[in-house]
Formats: C-alpha cells, sequence, structure tokens
C-alpha cells in the first residue's frame, strides 16, 4: 500500500470535501484487508464512506477484479497516482469511484455525484527498466513459463526466447531490482512475487509488445468459414490465441473476435485460411512471440491465452483466464502459490493434457 498518493489525494480535493481516513480495515466476513477507509463529508446530512484500494495506475484488465472486490467488500474508491481518461471511463461504467493525486474525483451516492475532472498529470520520468521493454518481456514470459530457465546459461536463454545474448544480464538486473528474482543458494535462482511479476507482465504487455506483433485484422471471406473455424487448415506453426484457444480448451467461451498468432504473410493469409483484410475485422493476425513447443497443436502456451483474455478486460473472458490460471498454469509454474483449479479440461485433445 502507498500511503503517501491517499494522502496526496485528499490534501489537494477542495476543502469543502470534509474527509476521515482509517488505514488498513480489515473485513473478517471476507478474509480481507482494504488498503483504507475514507469517510467523505460534503456539507449534506450523511457521510459517504468508501473502501480504498490505492495503486500507482491500472489497466483495463484490472478492473473486472476491482468490481468483483467491490462486490464482497461494498463501496469502493479506486486511488491512484494517474488514472487516464479512457480508464476513468471504464470505471464510471463499472460503478466504481475513483480519486487521483492532484485532486480529480469521481464519487456517487443516490442523488449525490461530486465529479471533478480538470486537473491533469504530468508524467514523470522513471529510468526504463530492461525487463519490460519489447526484448526484455519475451525473456520475462520464458521465466513466468517455467522458472527452471533462470539457471540456464544466459546463450541458452538468448536462444529460447529468440532475443540477442547481451540483453540477458540487463533482463536479470531488472528483475533482481524489483525483488522479482531471489537466489535460493548458490546456483539456484527463483522467481519471488509471481503474482505482481505476472500483473506486470500483462500490463508491459499491453504497451510494449502487442502493439509490435501485430500484423493487421482479417475478417472470414464467408461466414460458413467462421462457424467452422476449429476446421481452419492450419498449419504447424499457426496458433489460436485469446478466445478461439480458451474455447478449444474449456468449450466455454464462444469467441467473439479471433486471435491467430502465426508467420504468414498477407497473400499466405487470403489464399490458405481465406482471411481478408478488414480494418474493423473480428480475426486479429499476431507475430508469435515466443519459441518453446507446445503441449497442443495450434493452441498458443496457456499463458499467452490468460494474457490475451486478461488484456481484452471482458468480464466473460477475465473469468475463463482465472480458470486457466488456476487449472494449468499453477500447476506448472505457480505450484507453491497454486490457487484451487476450478475445472477440468476435459475436452482437451485425445491424449494431450494441459500443462
Amino acid at each position: 500500500m502507498n500511503r503517501a498518493i491517499l494522502e496526496k489525494a485528499l490534501a489537494n480535493l477542495p476543502p469543502e470535501i470534509g474527509h476521515k481516513t482509517e488505514w488498513g480495515i480489515y473485513i473478517p466476513d471476507h478474509n480481507y484487508r482494504v488498503d483504507a477507509r475514507v469517510t467523505f463529508n460534503p456539507n449534506i446530512k450523511k457521510a459517504i464512506v468508501r473502501n480504498a484500494e490505492i495503486k500507482k495506475e491500472i489497466r483495463k484488465h484490472h478492473i473486472p477484479q476491482l468490481k468483483e472486490l467491490q462486490n464482497k467488500v461494498g463501496p469502493l474508491m479506486l486511488v491512484a497516482e494517474r488514472l487516464y481518461p479512457n480508464i476513468k471511463k471504464a470505471l464510471n461504467e463499472a460503478g466504481i469511484d475513483w480519486m487521483d493525486v492532484v485532486g480529480n474525483i469521481h464519487l456517487e451516492e443516490g442523488e449525490t455525484l461530486i465529479w471533478i475532472d480538470h486537473h491533469t498529470t504530468t508524467p514523470i520520468q522513471q529510468k526504463k527498466n530492461r525487463a519490460f521493454t519489447k526484448t526484455g518481456l519475451k525473456v520475462v514470459f520464458l521465466f513466468l513459463h517455467d522458472d527452471a530457465w533462470l539457471n540456464r546459461t544466459y546463450r541458452e536463454i538468448a536462444e529460447a526466447a529468440d532475443v540477442a545474448l547481451g540483453n540477458i544480464k540487463h533482463v536479470l538486473d531488472g528483475l533482481k531490482e524489483h525483488e522479482f528474482i531471489y537466489a535460493k543458494n548458490e546456483n539456484v535462482r527463483k522467481l519471488k512475487n509471481r503474482n505482481k511479476l505476472l500483473d506486470r507482465w500483462i500490463t508491459a504487455f499491453a504497451d510494449e509488445l502487442k502493439p509490435r506483433i501485430q500484423k493487421g485484422r482479417y475478417n472470414f471471406i464467408n461466414k460458413r468459414d467462421e462457424q467452422n473455424w476449429k476446421n481452419l487448415p492450419l498449419g504447424e506453426q499457426d496458433y489460436w490465441g485469446g478466445e478461439p484457444a480458451a474455447d478449444l480448451l474449456t468449450n466455454d467461451l464462444k469467441p467473439v473476435e479471433y486471435i491467430l498468432y502465426t508467420k504468414k504473410n498477407r497473400a499466405e493469409l487470403m489464399k490458405e485460411l481465406k482471411l481478408m483484410p478488414d480494418d474493423n475485422g473480428k480475426v486479429k493476425i499476431r507475430e508469435p512471440y515466443w519459441t518453446i513447443e507446445n503441449d497442443l497443436p495450434n493452441i498458443a502456451p496457456h499463458l499467452v491465452i490468460y494474457t490475451d483474455l486478461m488484456v481484452a478486460g471482458d468480464p466473460r473472458n477475465i473469468k475463463i483466464a482465472e480458470d486457466i490460471y488456476a487449472e494449468t498454469i499453477t500447476d506448472k509454474a505457480l505450484r507453491s502459490s497454486a490457487r484451487p483449479a476450478q475445472r477440468t479440461f476435459a475436452n482437451c485433445r485425445k491424449g494431450v493434457h494441459p500443462i
């Protein structure tokens, strides 16, 4: 919890919005501790009370999680160092109040609405952490997929991540700087704060890596091909990600959009897969950013699928993503802190099992 963020945010509110703060409130019914509880008293008969979650900043994929938390602990306010306009809009739509450090606030209860949104924040220039650049993220993906890679040689890591050898030390140093790596003994390195690293990976993927691997949008030439998308003649290096991959794993998510990772060029996509370029198409083509072997043919690694679903930010995707996390990713990479599995993927292709 960053206490200074809330204190600064409250200090920059207009004086007529009175407030009282309690820190570290434990909610016994849900075995959860919120960062703070703030009572606002803007000269009305009844004060407005909000449980406060404090973050430096958030992205779209965090909002369903905040909504779920609000359903458990009661009226919630997100307090952040900075909030982008699209995030403020999404928070409003989700019914979550918010406040930032420069005095912007959205607080609504009954007929009372306090909404100030004209102060701007100046982005803080920070030293770039090499672990979360386009190149570094490919290496971090490898470690999150299986942290045994932390104990391979720099050359082996570089080859597996398909990056230049000189990048590996910078990535490891960046992870150490933020305490994502610890030395178990002289010869063994392990990841720590894995859930926090995973969240950082998803945010950085959306900002840094995803824009650089986009290869355009397409649509199915005819409706029948869309209905029979599972039967498209994919090659060995073509992989469904996102919603179609989740549906193949769980049989519980009818795709609205289709993410396909492939090295095929436009002519090959049109000729072999009967796709046509369309700026608003349902099929998003991306360059694969991993080299590890997949457990299932034509399905991206489970961490790729999880990331795609979380970045999309659709509540139905978030639920399926959490199931995939619990059932597969925790089994292999997160065994030490695994959450209870919620679903067994019995419909996976015969003879092949999830991670």
